[in-house]
């Protein structure tokens, strides 16, 4: 989770830093599609680029959503698996703290890759690979909404999606923050106390780039913490 966390914020961060070329292979292949797809779906609604915004988030999370839900099950299961382990693991690793020499160590840590082997268990996969997997499309969808001029020109209930706006800054911020929480509660009680620290981070990212932000961006990021905030409830009733 806390990986998980870092690699979110560290995409929101490349998002404020950089453009796709318009004649590039990434806006071609990925951002166009997804401006027009926009458009496509706001032909429903009189033109409103902002229900178009809700309904691509809506679709996108929705299709994610089977492969976050089954990254999230083994990831459950290896940590239940760890647990099992954890004896093992830890008698190992205190005897290779004291290893007399290089060939003891070597053959200590042969012994616990065979323990980890044994108990199905990877520390080196931990759920990151679904977060990588959809950066792609989530980064499509965010360069379609903030560098559409036409998507700049339209109002959204009170606000204006090219202008930033501050209660739609503090609604994104919120939901996301709630979305951290509730995934907290369900987290063993010392992973818990890890990532208490990083509650905050993702929601003050949010609302930091909201600040400066086309108020399109905000909303986007609000029906996404709302679909994750049901995938998490899934998630917790399926596997905890």
């Amino acid at each position: 989770m806390k990986k998980i966390t870092v690699l979110l914020t560290a995409l929101l961060l490349l998002l404020t830093g950089c453009a796709p070329q318009e004649d590039g292979l990434f806006h071609q292949s990925l951002v166009e599609p997804f401006a027009q797809l926009i458009k496509y779906f706001a032909s429903f609604f009189d033109g409103s680029y902002g229900m178009g915004i809700v309904l691509v988030t809506v679709c996108v999370r929705l299709v994610l959503m089977p492969m976050m839900l089954n990254a999230t099950k083994r990831q459950k299961a290896m940590q239940d698996n760890m647990k099992l382990a954890q004896p093992e693991i830890k008698k190992l690793q205190d005897q290779i703290k004291v290893a007399k020499d290089e060939e003891e160590k070597a053959r200590l840590s042969q012994e616990l890759l065979k323990v980890y082997s044994k108990y199905n268990v990877n520390p080196l996969n931990m759920g990151c690979l679904p977060v990588i997997i959809q950066m792609p499309i989530l980064m499509a969808l965010y360069f379609a909404i903030t560098h559409s001029k036409e998507i700049a020109a339209q109002s959204f209930l009170w606000f204006n999606l090219g202008s930033p706006d501050m209660v739609m800054m503090l609604i994104a911020g919120a939901l996301y923050f709630l979305q951290s929480w509730i995934s907290l509660q369900y987290m063993p009680d010392a992973t818990r106390k890890q990532m208490r620290p990083m509650l905050l981070m993702s929601p003050m990212m949010i609302i930091f780039v909201s600040f400066h932000s086309p108020a399109a961006l905000p909303l986007y990021w609000s029906v996404g913490a709302v679909i994750l905030i049901i995938q998490q409830y899934i998630s917790n009733k399926l596997y905890n």
